[in-house]
């Protein structure tokens, strides 16, 4: 059931509480206490429909949230790729990335990582230090610094 179905439906139950209402009020047709109390009955039916389908509105809402959030999710774990030491996203030719895999192994969280130069990352996030094929040591007299010289 879409939104637009239990929209018509909170509007019909809208209208045949309001004339329901206008004819327990105007007490032409319905002279007897009797019809007034089975009609003053379905108007508190229909006022309780009225509140059950806003809940259940509600929850549909929350329902498609969900559905929009996996989904999403879905499409992430489709485009990623894992490449040691770290992911990448693959969309077509387009490559995005590196990401940290303690992160996203852990908290499913893309954190992308921060390239310190010469084959070496580090995660903003998790503060983890990864190493790929092109990484290198610097040496003292290059007067660089190495981050895994401590």
């Amino acid at each position: 059931m879409d939104m637009s179905a239990i929209s018509a439906i909170l509007g019909s139950i809208k209208t045949a509480s309001d004339l329901a209402k206008l004819i327990k009020d105007s007490g032409i047709s319905l002279q007897e206490a009797e019809g007034k109390m089975k009609l003053a009955d379905l108007i508190s039916a229909l006022a309780d429909a009225k509140i059950e389908m806003a809940s259940v509105q509600q929850v549909l809402i929350e329902k498609d949230s969900e559905i929009h959030k996996l989904q999403e999710k879905l499409e992430i774990k489709k485009k990623l790729y894992w490449a040691r030491p770290y992911y990448w996203l693959i969309d077509g030719d387009k490559k995005d990335g590196p990401y940290c895999q303690q992160c996203y192994d852990k908290n499913k969280e893309l954190i992308r990582l921060q390239d310190l130069g010469t084959g070496s990352w580090r995660c903003s996030n998790c503060k983890e230090f990864f190493t790929d094929n092109t990484y290198r040591t610097q040496s003292r007299a290059d007067n660089e610094w190495d981050p895994f010289d401590r």
